[in-house]
């Protein structure tokens, strides 16, 4: 073991007791065995020992010499054993020179916060919505995809057909420029399925976001009434 890494051995003890059980504390030495682990806190939050080889992470951020510009890398997400999901830091350990001699690393697992929350939800909403609301909670991407399910509260009839339509578009994947007479009419047929059509200046406001005219407009939903009966 290199010398610099004494003092660390002691740290990884020292910040798990400070941090808690839900934060695992690991020391890579890169003259030790192959670049393994020599000391874990914690070690059931990701299922390693003493002697497990660096991670993906780890080999990649080092093949690319990350640490000769970096101090760390910090919150990015890896996966325990058992699927959970962890956010993880590492810290490079340097010589004076700026020669990698190890790594310290915190695992951050947070499924117990996670169940804290879901009971705290319980208290306020009836178990299915809690249950679906805390599969959104801290993922924005996910509220993304799933935009369209969900009802939005807009400010002005413009914001409603905005958004109705700029859905509508990335579908056909075209711009607006460019639409033929039957995706207007789809686009229209869909607007009118919403209700759209009801809110005051809707017809107007659409015409102009086509490129057409409220001729036009009234026109398609006449063809898309006269198909209904």
């Amino acid at each position: 073991m290199k010398r610099e890494l004494y003092t660390y051995l002691g740290l990884i003890d020292f910040l798990a007791h400070t941090l808690g059980p839900d934060y695992e504390i690991v020391l890579y030495d890169f003259s030790y065995d192959g670049s393994s682990i020599i000391s874990i806190a914690n070690g059931h939050i990701s299922g390693r020992k003493v002697g497990a080889p660096l991670n993906k992470k780890s080999l990649e951020a080092i093949s690319k010499e990350i640490y000769k510009s970096n101090n760390y890398i910090s919150d990015y997400i890896s996966l325990s054993k058992d699927g959970k999901m962890l956010r993880s830091n590492v810290y490079f350990i340097k010589d004076s020179s700026g020669d990698l001699l190890g790594l310290l690393c915190i695992n951050f697992d947070d499924s117990r916060y996670q169940l804290l929350v879901e009971d705290v939800l319980k208290l306020c909403h009836p178990n299915d919505f809690a249950k679906e609301k805390n599969n959104y909670i801290g993922k924005p991407e996910l509220k993304e995809i799933n935009k369209n399910n969900f009802e939005s509260f807009d400010s002005s009839m413009e914001d409603t057909v905005d958004e109705i339509l700029k859905a509508l578009m990335v579908e056909l994947g075209v711009s607006v420029e460019r639409l033929t007479l039957s995706e207007k009419m789809e686009i229209v047929e869909t607007m009118n399925y919403k209700g759209v059509f009801i809110l005051r200046g809707a017809v107007k406001y659409v015409a102009e976001k086509l490129m057409c005219s409220q001729a036009s407009i009234y026109r398609y939903l006449k063809r898309i009434k006269d198909n209904i009966k």
